[in-house]
């Protein structure tokens, strides 16, 4: 099979990717007193970000609400021979 070459567009593309220019970082140790005051940020998390999230808990709240509450039915209607289940015993 043949090799696939490059365009003129492609090795013109790569070309500029390759080359980059260094950049000297002349450090210095001298101590200036500021003069800008940073100020603390606060960010706050508003529940419209996630607009997901309420119905997302309210589904699993739900979910959850509801299988404790046949757990306590069946436990209950066992419990008063309601429902027989062979080999358990309550």
């Amino acid at each position: 099979m043949a090799k696939r070459r490059k365009t003129r567009e492609q090795k013109k593309l790569s070309d500029l990717r390759h080359t980059f220019t260094h950049q000297i970082v002349t450090n210095t140790f001298e101590t200036r007193p500021s003069s800008t005051q940073i100020s603390p940020k606060v960010i706050a998390v508003a529940t419209s970000n996630y607009p997901y999230l309420v119905k997302d808990l309210s589904k699993t709240f739900i979910l959850t609400a509801s299988i404790i509450g046949l757990q306590i039915l069946l436990f209950i209607s066992l419990k008063t021979h309601l429902i027989k289940i062979p080999g358990i015993s309550y």
